[in-house]
């Protein structure tokens, strides 16, 4: 199978976002209302609007109408009729980044990174990576530490979107390979083998890490795609959004 990556910036006009705030749901709203910060909240206005958008070309119905269940752990997934349906997504965003991979019927994991200098890296390591990582990490060249460190981490977080499991997953048991072509050397046994899942460095330019995770036997490749023809709207926009 092949799998839909977009990548789309979240820096957007007010008319934009007076859009976007539109399209979410009640539920949506109120998670919006609950960023103290202003840039917080009109990214995350902007990436549930536009992976609304995104969906409804898979759907073919208004992304307004979009309706949402949660899985045991917080994983969003698309409910029709109060059916589970067979598009399957993953939403990942950081920054003015977002990045929302899109599949039929299959676990799929994503995640991006935008480098911050302020993370503390070398703590972060001590908890989620493994003895193996560290220790590859540690004899790095300075130049070399930021890269790697954003390697490992997009790949784990991917593969935890992938099982759906969040913050219940210890991540330094998510064990990948340091150099060469990205896979899996060791996952928790009851997700199966580290050869049953694909994982995939995404490549965004310098500054930018991400990863993609999906049970191996399904995968076929990925295909990039870009909002930008899709949405030509600009037109009389609901005023009440809370900017």
């Amino acid at each position: 199978m092949i799998i839909d990556l977009w990548l789309e910036e979240l820096a957007v006009t007010d008319e934009q976002y007076r859009y976007y705030w539109s399209l979410l749901d009640k539920n949506e709203q109120n998670k919006a209302m609950c960023f103290v910060r202003t840039t917080h909240r009109r990214h995350y206005v902007a990436s549930h609007g536009k992976l609304r958008l995104i969906l409804a070309e898979y759907l073919g119905m208004p992304p307004e109408n979009i309706s949402y269940a949660e899985q045991a752990f917080g994983k969003p997934v698309i409910v029709i009729k109060g059916m589970e349906d067979d598009v399957k997504f993953n939403l990942a965003h950081s920054e003015n980044k977002m990045l929302a991979a899109v599949g039929l019927d299959i676990r799929i994991g994503v995640d991006i990174e935008v480098w911050n200098p302020k993370i503390d890296g070398a703590s972060i390591a001590n908890i989620c990576f493994a003895e193996t990582e560290r220790c590859f990490w540690k004899g790095l060249p300075k130049s070399s530490k930021d890269e790697f460190f954003y390697r490992l981490w997009t790949r784990k977080e991917s593969f935890v979107k992938a099982v759906g499991v969040g913050l219940g997953l210890d991540v330094s048991t998510v064990v990948t390979s340091p150099t060469g072509t990205g896979r899996f050397l060791s996952v928790p046994e009851e997700y199966g083998s580290a050869g049953d899942w694909a994982l995939i460095d995404l490549a965004f330019g310098s500054g930018v890490s991400a990863a993609l995770t999906v049970p191996a036997q399904c995968y076929n490749g990925v295909e990039f795609k870009r909002l930008d023809n899709a949405m030509s709207f600009i037109g009389p926009v609901p005023d009440k959004a809370v900017i």
